[in-house]
């Protein structure tokens, strides 16, 4: 028993070290390389940087005129984030406590979007931005990004509070709270595990943007991280000591959120597997 129990272990820790090393490899990789100059990269991608710079950095910084595309994507990436968790709880909480022939053909209709690729509606959806002057704002970005994020956000919502006992909602009922009250001082708190999930997960997707983005913010000083940084490959094609600068530039801010994060995003989603 003990030896099987060794080997689960044991396979248990190969597993998760693989896993670490294909994820660390390449960020070791473009983070090693930020600091070398061009020879040095061309001689040795893996070699240690015999005189370490920060030119590299700062030309990416330069080039991509770092502190306005970041202040432009933390603008869309936060607001798509709020936004997000309120329509897709309180959308996905009503359509787990109201079931009805209604209710039920609306939440087909909204999961039927996770199967469609924007791939394929992306020429109807430029129009259609077009259409509504919501080119070259903040706005046209951050609705789109709450459209194509509803149908998975509803979908983990709807699922975690259908888990939550109904006898807690009527007691605050009966206590006379309101509707409103009832899912952001009762409901809310109890999924916030699945909320923080959704967060991460879409704050991931909307930093990372860059096809539905490149179609609303055409305006350079509406730029984003990640069309800057296209732009800059397609100018520096072979300053390769520049394009992994600005790699690490773009990742860092994700970075520092994931660190700053995963402690209440941990501590939320073990509360609600044990809730569950």
């Amino acid at each position: 028993m003990k030896r099987n129990k060794r080997i689960r272990t044991s396979l248990a820790l190969v597993f998760i070290v693989f896993s670490c090393t294909l994820v660390l490899i390449p960020l070791y990789f473009t983070v090693l390389n930020s600091f070398k100059p061009y020879p040095e990269i061309a001689a040795n991608i893996a070699a240690l940087p015999r005189e370490a710079t920060l030119n590299n950095i700062k030309e990416a910084w330069t080039r991509l005129n770092y502190p306005l595309v970041l202040l432009n994507t933390l603008i869309v990436t936060v607001f798509s984030a709020i936004g997000t968790v309120i329509l897709s709880g309180m959308t996905g909480y009503w359509l787990a406590r109201h079931q009805n022939r209604f209710t039920r053909l609306c939440y087909v209709l909204i999961l039927c979007g996770m199967s469609v690729p924007f791939q394929c509606i992306m020429i109807t959806f430029a129009r259609m931005i077009g259409l509504l002057n919501l080119g070259n704002r903040y706005l046209g970005v951050i609705m789109s990004n709450w459209t194509f994020s509803l149908p998975m956000s509803v979908f983990l919502v709807t699922g975690a509070v259908k888990s939550l006992p109904v006898e807690i909602e009527e007691s605050a009922v009966i206590d006379g709270c309101s509707p409103i009250n009832l899912y952001w001082r009762i409901v809310f708190p109890l999924t916030k595990g699945t909320m923080f999930t959704i967060v991460s997960l879409e704050v991931l997707k909307y930093w990372n943007n860059y096809l539905m983005t490149q179609f609303i913010l055409t305006k350079p000083q509406r730029r984003t991280i990640q069309i800057a940084m296209m732009s800059l490959f397609n100018e520096a094609m072979f300053s390769w000591d520049v394009a992994v600068a600005a790699v690490t530039l773009s990742v860092l801010p994700l970075f520092i959120f994931f660190v700053i994060a995963q402690k209440q995003v941990l501590s939320s989603a073990t509360v609600g597997a044990v809730k569950g």
